[in-house]
């Protein structure tokens, strides 16, 4: 989604699909029917892929989940497409929703379509003017903050998305959710991540309001429109999307980007700032959602690590197993500084 047709990563579908189909369903559905298909595969993560659809000119990406799905996957292709029709007239930026299907005749898992976005991420090569811009450059960390917080500000609840998450009692689940998860894989004991752990449970937010989080937000889940002036085009990969505390969204976002160069060249209030704005929110203090936030990614990699030790096609376990440890390091230093 973040280049030309021309430069998808690959033509090889890896059983993703069967192409006729795909085409009697784009039929049923009035998506340019009876024309030409073509489809090329765009990225794949860990748990769902994106697949390029042309029909007649115009440009589409399908989503769904990996050969080998993660639990509840087709649920969660659902969740994504139904945060993305609650997005329709809103000031967030998104791909445009099309249809979803959740009969898996059709492709085997539950998958959907939408409209495909030009945009680059920032984490690429930046394109004229903006490589050689720096205010441009500031201005996308910005605008990124921007757009963040224009999501926390969305009314969750008129736009259909009731029952979406559970909001209540949010911050009292994390600590034991997450460690109870920990736990689950039987293997090595991090330093110090239950020492995180009992301060957060001792230092949870006595006031906060409940808003629409992304949970994976970050520079390569945020596209750029390719021209000036920056701004963003749409904001991808909903598959963490919930009901929950916005201020963990703004933590992760700052703690992703804190290496980097043009975020280096602001200032961390300058971003706060933004986000502050469009938000309509304040960060007055954002210890314990930093904490919060690499207590739970360090968990959430933990498990990645831990597969990875059991499945040798996934090439070499050490680097994650050592970002585990970095992450708790850093949780760690949050709480005490």
């Amino acid at each position: 989604m973040t280049a030309p047709f021309s430069s998808f990563k690959s033509g090889d579908l890896d059983g993703l699909l069967d192409v006729e189909r795909l085409r009697v369903w784009l039929d049923a559905q009035g998506v340019e029917p009876g024309a030409d298909l073509t489809v090329r595969r765009i990225s794949g993560g860990m748990s769902n892929e994106s697949i390029g659809v042309v029909r007649n000119g115009h440009r589409f990406v399908l989503r769904r989940p990996a050969v080998i799905a993660l639990e509840r996957a087709d649920r969660g292709m659902e969740r994504e497409f139904r945060v993305l029709r609650a997005l329709e007239g809103t000031d967030v930026p998104h791909p445009p929703p099309i249809a979803l299907c959740t009969d898996r005749e059709v492709l085997g898992s539950a998958f959907y379509l939408m409209g495909h976005v030009d945009g680059f991420t920032s984490l690429q090569r930046l394109p004229e003017p903006f490589a050689r811009d720096a205010r441009l450059q500031r201005e996308i960390v910005l605008v990124t903050a921007d757009a963040l917080g224009r999501l926390a500000r969305v009314d969750w609840q008129t736009r259909g998305l009731a029952g979406f998450g559970r909001p209540e009692g949010f911050h009292e689940r994390q600590v034991g959710r997450w460690l109870s998860q920990l736990d689950s894989y039987r293997a090595r004991e991090i330093p110090s991540i239950r020492d995180v752990g009992r301060w957060l449970s001792e230092h949870r937010p006595t006031e906060w309001a409940p808003g629409i989080m992304h949970g994976d937000y970050h520079a390569a889940n945020v596209l750029v429109a390719p021209d000036p002036p920056a701004r963003i085009a749409a904001i991808l990969d909903w598959e963490n999307c919930t009901i929950g505390d916005p201020l963990v969204d703004l933590a992760g976002f700052l703690h992703m980007s804190g290496t980097s160069e043009r975020v280096a060249r602001l200032d961390r209030a300058a971003v706060i700032e933004r986000w502050e704005q469009s938000s309509g929110r304040r960060a007055a203090d954002l210890r314990y959602y930093t904490a919060l936030y690499t207590f739970k990614l360090a968990v959430m990699l933990e498990g990645v690590y831990q597969r990875s030790l059991a499945d040798p096609t996934r090439g070499d376990p050490g680097p994650m197993g050592d970002t585990v440890l970095r992450l708790a390091r850093e949780a760690a230093a949050a709480i005490t500084a």
